[in-house]
């Protein structure tokens, strides 16, 4: 089974201690190293934020307005990359563009605004440590035991009873076998479990999986495929 490496590094823990982190290292660090345009413009948000804080990420961020990214407007703003579609989808009807467009940059902009400035209320996401050691499967490269193992495990059991009911239905017997032998392996591994901070790794892994594809999304090397760029901080200086 094929898993994010974003998930895998924040589920395996690359905080500094149970209440403290590292912001920079906390989104920016990948396979082991601290990527240079994510910690500029982490650093920059911070700077231009404070002292507000959350509320003032976006400004410090200064995404071109959706109506200009949907088309609404006329592009005004120097290009940064590929197509913003590529990160809210490609439906073309401006309406579901706008709605996308604006759901992104506020859910990017809530959640590196409250590991910045509220980093007692994302360690607390964490629950307790636990009284024991995890298992080498909790914590080994390319482990299965992510939070999301629990979800696709239960639409497994969904699937089974509806090739039961209803033997024309399409139920992927070869994986969900798999699925469900690597749920059995990780079921006491505390990223499986709220208390053992689900709720944390997939906010910070959600937040890091933003950022990285805003950054794929708005390369250079997109040319033609471009949108209007950050006036503020911007992933690609």
């Amino acid at each position: 089974m094929r898993v994010s490496s974003l998930f895998f590094t924040v589920a395996c823990g690359r905080s500094l201690g149970a209440d403290a982190y590292d912001p920079i290292q906390l989104l920016c660090t990948h396979n082991g190293t601290v990527q240079s345009w994510c910690s500029d413009w982490v650093s920059c948000i911070k700077a231009k934020a404070a002292p507000e804080g959350v509320s003032k990420v976006k400004d410090a961020w200064s995404p071109a307005e959706c109506k200009e990214v949907c088309g609404v407007y006329p592009r005004t703003t120097p290009r940064e990359g590929q197509s913003l579609l590529s990160i809210v989808g490609s439906d073309p009807d401006r309406a579901s563009c706008l709605s996308s467009c604006g759901n992104f940059q506020t859910s990017l902009s809530t959640c590196v605004g409250k590991i910045l400035f509220e980093p007692g209320q994302v360690a607390s996401m964490k629950g307790k440590e636990p009284a024991t050691p995890p298992e080498a499967v909790c914590t080994q490269k390319e482990t299965p035991c992510l939070p999301e193992l629990a979800i696709q495990h239960q639409r497994c059991v969904i699937s089974k009873s509806k090739k039961l009911l209803k033997p024309s239905h399409e139920h992927d017997a070869d994986k969900c076998k798999k699925i469900n032998t690597d749920f059995d392996e990780c079921k006491n591994c505390p990223q499986m479990t709220a208390s053992g901070g689900s709720q944390y790794t997939q906010f910070v892994g959600g937040c890091i999986d933003q950022l990285n594809a805003y950054w794929q999304a708005t390369h250079p090397a997109a040319k033609q495929a471009a949108i209007p760029g950050a006036t503020g901080c911007k992933v690609h200086g």
